[in-house]
């Protein structure tokens, strides 16, 4: 099977976008499955964006990217 193309999220990435989606700023625990790795990956395609709560903790929110990534047809899907 052929890779996926960068710009459509897996699984995980689609998970943690999904559940940004429903409500702002998510730690890095909410996002599970999404590993640090995934978070750092999208963070770099500027799907989701880093931020600090009033208690100074990490916290991501999806950006207008991201909403559009979340957004692309799975490949394979109709």
């Amino acid at each position: 099977m052929p890779a996926r193309p960068s710009h459509i999220p897996h699984s995980n990435e689609r998970t943690a976008l999904q559940r940004m989606s429903v409500a702002k700023g998510r730690s890095s625990e909410e996002l599970h499955p999404a590993g640090k790795q995934t978070i750092a990956t999208m963070l770099a395609k500027g799907w989701i964006e880093r931020r600090s709560n009033d208690r100074g903790r990490p916290v991501y929110f999806i950006t207008e990217a991201g909403q559009a990534a979340l957004k692309a047809p799975i490949p394979g899907k109709s």
